[in-house]
């Protein structure tokens, strides 16, 4: 028996009265957990060297074409959410933009397959390839995806990393330079700070 997309939002989507705290944690892996990726990155990026920065930068770039993948194919294939179509229950506010596929999820899953072009943060492509899959579980759940708009998250942030890996090669040469300007800039900014 091959479920629908209906059918699946269904068993997923939360009923009339969820239990609470299942709600709250809905709602915080929804809105909140996303938020971390960039902090941590942050933090990478201003304890990190050379080697860890060039790889943030890759990230980045993985995450950018993923994203302007995803706006084409939501404008290729408006899919609309559940509640634009008055199924389900909806436990968060949102726009009604094409669902399909989910922003949310395309991003964590364009960080977690970029990591496999990093020696050092391979290891956390399995992590976050769960936390999207968190992520995505909440939203379904909360009624602002369809199963589907997760699913299709994970081919669109794979040909976001892969397209970021063919253009490292072209690529690198400009983010080495655009660090050391960086850099330099860095120093001026620390000798301004601490000058007597």
């Amino acid at each position: 028996m091959v479920l629908s997309n209906a059918h699946l939002f269904e068993l997923f989507n939360a009923g009339t009265q969820p239990a609470p705290l299942t709600l709250a944690f809905a709602r915080f892996v929804a809105q909140w957990l996303i938020v971390a990726l960039p902090l941590v990155g942050g933090v990478l990026w201003l304890r990190g060297g050379q080697r860890t920065r060039l790889d943030l930068l890759h990230v980045a770039l993985s995450v950018f074409i993923a994203l302007g993948l995803a706006q084409l194919v939501g404008l290729a294939w408006p899919s609309p959410r559940p509640f634009a179509l008055h199924m389900g229950h909806q436990y968060l506010a949102h726009v009604d933009d094409p669902g399909l596929p989910s922003d949310h999820v395309t991003l964590i899953w364009a960080v977690a397959l970029a990591t496999l072009a990093s020696a050092r943060g391979s290891w956390l492509m399995f992590p976050l390839l769960t936390l999207g899959l968190l992520v995505g579980w909440s939203r379904v759940y909360l009624g602002v995806h369809f199963p589907f708009d997760v699913a299709a998250a994970l081919p669109v942030a794979a040909l976001g990393a892969a397209a970021a890996w063919g253009l490292r090669e072209r690529l690198g040469k400009w983010m080495v330079a655009l660090l050391k300007r960086y850099d330099a800039c860095e120093r001026a900014a620390l000798r301004f700070l601490h000058r007597d």
